[in-house]
């Protein structure tokens, strides 16, 4: 059992660095989005890359188990290890652009929620609530988008763990 924790912990090591890169190429286009909205546009169409990035990995973490299964709470918490850790990476160039490239990054954030809040008719109640929770630190900032995302990875597990225990491909026959 130890055996199996440690082979998955260290191929959500090395899986979390190929998502974390790829969610680092995303960011790219957050931070030029800056610049040129429009790549907030191509950004967002590679969120859509993700669940696929996370369904390759529980087939892959599947075909290599000795015995080619892959148990659902298994493949849930490899999910969440692949999103932390791949969250990890994504936190550093987070930190980069919003303390060192655009300081007001976090600022501009906070008044478009705000602006959604009044858009939407909060009252006045509601609106101060949305005012104290939405000013934060830089840090608070990439934890709390830390934690998004590991929540992130646990819902989209859940879902795709059963199909990728279905789903009958041997990664390693097609590099071949």
């Amino acid at each position: 059992m130890q055996k199996v924790k440690n082979s998955m912990t260290s191929f959500a090591k090395q899986a979390g660095l190929g998502l974390g890169g790829f969610w680092v190429f995303k960011y790219l286009f957050v931070i030029g989005a800056s610049k040129y909205p429009s790549l907030n546009f191509v950004s967002t169409l590679l969120s859509f890359i993700t669940p696929l990035l996370l369904l390759f990995y529980l087939i892959q973490f599947k075909n290599i188990t000795a015995d080619n299964t892959l148990k659902y709470w298994r493949g849930v918490k490899l999910g969440v290890l692949l999103f932390f850790f791949a969250s990890i990476i994504e936190a550093a160039i987070v930190i980069v652009h919003i303390v060192w490239i655009d300081t007001s990054y976090i600022s501009f954030m906070n008044q478009q929620t705000i602006d959604l809040g009044k858009a939407l008719n909060f009252d006045e109640t509601m609106m101060d609530q949305l005012k104290k929770q939405s000013s934060f630190s830089p840090f608070v900032f990439v934890f709390r988008q830390l934690m998004s995302n590991v929540f992130l990875g646990f819902i989209l597990s859940l879902m795709l763990t059963p199909i990728a225990s279905r789903i009958k491909l041997d990664i390693k026959k097609l590099d071949k």
